[in-house]
């Protein structure tokens, strides 16, 4: 039941999400980033939320996502040294001053490189390896969301920007959200790795949904850079996205993907 309404809520978002192209490509709703679209943007946080929840239980899957949101506004509130005092008031929801939209679209994001990164190292049987391998290749991918956003965010948050495309993005910015992605999935690992929960999902199914939320906040920025044109960035995040996204799909195994659980071998 938890699973099938959870798929019903997925065509619903996918409809919010069409609906959105459709209001921005006919001039209704804005092409750049505010208030009205956070609301779908949180709702992408919550969807992956529930995700973390379903799969790892109450604790351990609000844990997760609590240390995914608490970090990522951290550095996106430490950002604010450089913006216009007033910019968070421009950008939908805040708590003191601090746009916590950002918050919830980072939580969408690593959920989405987690499963695909998990995935695609599933059956590497050296624990360091795999743990390694996992992290490198979730924080690959979101250094290159990073490269995809970043002119975006940089305009909304008002910060000293020069002119669009890769050839003036902040590189230090992006280097060091490829460091914050490599940290935190490295603490995923380890906490999930020994809770024991690595190894096997609770709803298996659901892998592929939460790939298609993380494709739609993928989908959603590349249509805002279209209408800024920055295709060097477009290019950048379509190309490699798809790559991960057809090793994830590869290392798909069976009906499942999921291993056999060590007390499945037991017996």
């Amino acid at each position: 039941m938890l699973e099938k309404n959870y798929k019903f809520l997925l065509w619903l978002y996918i409809l919010w999400f069409l609906t959105s192209v459709l209001l921005i490509s006919l001039g209704v709703l804005p092409s750049s980033l505010t208030r009205i679209h956070s609301i779908f943007l949180i709702f992408t946080g919550i969807f992956a939320t529930v995700f973390f929840i379903m799969q790892y239980g109450k604790g351990l899957g609000s844990a997760i996502t609590i240390l995914i949101f608490v970090v990522t506004t951290s550095i996106e509130w430490m950002q604010l040294g450089f913006a216009d005092e007033n910019y968070g008031g421009n950008y939908g929801f805040t708590i003191q001053g601090i746009p916590v939209t950002f918050g919830f679209i980072w939580i969408g994001l690593i959920a989405g490189t987690h499963v695909i990164a998990r995935e695609i190292t599933l059956k590497v049987k050296i624990d360091w390896l795999r743990g390694g391998m996992y992290s490198v290749i979730a924080a690959t991918m979101v250094m290159i969301f990073e490269v995809l956003i970043e002119p975006i965010s940089v305009q909304t948050k008002q910060l000293p920007f020069l002119g669009n495309g890769l050839t003036v993005l902040q590189f230090s910015d992006i280097a060091n959200w490829w460091l914050l992605g490599l940290i935190l999935h490295l603490m995923i690992y380890f906490i999930l790795s020994l809770t024991d929960k690595w190894e096997n999902l609770k709803y298996p199914d659901l892998k592929s949904e939460i790939v298609i939320v993380y494709w739609i906040i993928l989908a959603f920025f590349v249509f805002l850079s279209f209408y800024a044109d920055l295709w060097a960035s477009i290019s950048v995040g379509l190309i490699a996205n798809i790559i991960f996204t057809i090793c994830y799909y590869f290392s798909l195994d069976n009906k499942k993907g999921e291993p056999p659980s060590k007390k499945e071998i037991e017996i």
